[in-house]
């Protein structure tokens, strides 16, 4: 059980990295497991304050659980074989990967139900507002730039699983966008931008998820000014040029919608959207594609916030 539990836990969804197998006795066990030490709890001693997993059959959970207080053990989580936590970390794990003819697991409430999922991205700095409505069902609070923070106020946090939180700086509500991307499953999945929020009830939830509507976006934004000409006004128009080459380079059947696109005079703004997830899959590697080709080529921009401190930022378009 314990091989099994550590090769669900090292695949994908989880990630995670086991640095020993401790065993009671080391007699007729192993000296490794795929690289990994086998120990005894005597020369585990190291290892006293990390997160031990005891997988063991039910039976032999509690004599295990006193061996390790025993030895001064402090942080585990016992994982029997018939344990709702083990059927949880066996399902991610097998919704991640094909099973046989390459068919995937998915739950009988994921097949008769579609869900929605908006994710509010927040962050760290956040300040209270005067006016914040309550939070719907479907609205998942996110933090972004997690990695970077020592506060982790809120319980969805960009660093977990398959991400790009430590790029926070350069790309702002993205690193959220990109673990939505690799890590929900839901049906329609939503973004909205830090302190803003959809204005959706319950009862419109619930048929969006029954219509055959590709995308939800915000009101568009006028300019009297081109969307090129309006990026310039704040921002280095070389990068929006080099976003352009990435886009003929890498999906050059766009490049007309994106000349259309700049050279006239509204946008839907504030990175707010609800979509269908074969399209929100597309968009995003569409998206990550170009911006990981600007990413090459943009110079970093040295600015300066408001308590004088340095920082690097690249002018991501």
């Amino acid at each position: 059980m314990g091989k099994t539990l550590y090769k669900c836990l090292s695949e994908a969804p989880y990630h995670k990295k086991v640095t020993s197998f401790i065993v009671k006795d080391t007699k007729d066990n192993p000296l490794d497991i795929e690289g990994i030490p086998v120990v005894d709890i005597p020369a585990a001693k190291a290892l006293k304050e990390e997160l031990l997993l005891i997988a063991l059959h039910e039976k032999y959970i509690k004599n295990a659980v006193d061996d390790l207080k025993a030895a001064g053990f402090i942080n585990f989580i016992p994982v029997s074989f018939d344990s709702d936590l083990w059927e949880d970390i066996r399902y991610w794990w097998a919704s991640e990967h094909p099973m046989t003819e390459g068919i995937r697991l998915t739950s009988l409430d994921e097949s008769l139900r579609k869900t929605l999922s908006v994710y509010v991205v927040h962050s760290e700095a956040d300040q209270e507002l005067i006016e914040n409505p309550p939070e719907h069902s479907f609205e998942i609070p996110i933090q972004a730039g997690a990695a970077l923070s020592e506060h982790h106020p809120f319980l969805i946090r960009d660093d977990r699983g398959d991400n790009i939180s430590k790029k926070n700086k350069q790309y702002c509500e993205l690193t959220a966008l990109y673990y939505i991307w690799k890590n929900d499953r839901s049906d329609y999945v939503g973004l909205s931008h830090y302190r803003r929020r959809f204005q959706l009830s319950e009862i419109e939830v619930g048929k969006l998820v029954m219509s055959d509507i590709d995308v939800v976006v915000t009101v568009p934004i006028f300019n009297l000014n081109t969307v090129r000409g309006q990026y310039g006004l704040d921002h280095d128009i070389c990068d929006w040029d080099i976003m352009l080459e990435g886009i003929e380079r890498l999906y050059p059947e766009y490049s007309v919608t994106a000349d259309k696109i700049q050279q006239g005079n509204f946008y839907y703004a504030y990175n707010m959207f609800i979509a269908k997830r074969e399209i929100l899959n597309n968009y995003c590697k569409w998206l990550f594609d170009i911006l990981d080709y600007c990413e090459k080529r943009i110079l970093k921009k040295m600015m300066y916030t408001k308590n004088g401190m340095r920082d690097f930022w690249l002018n991501v378009c």
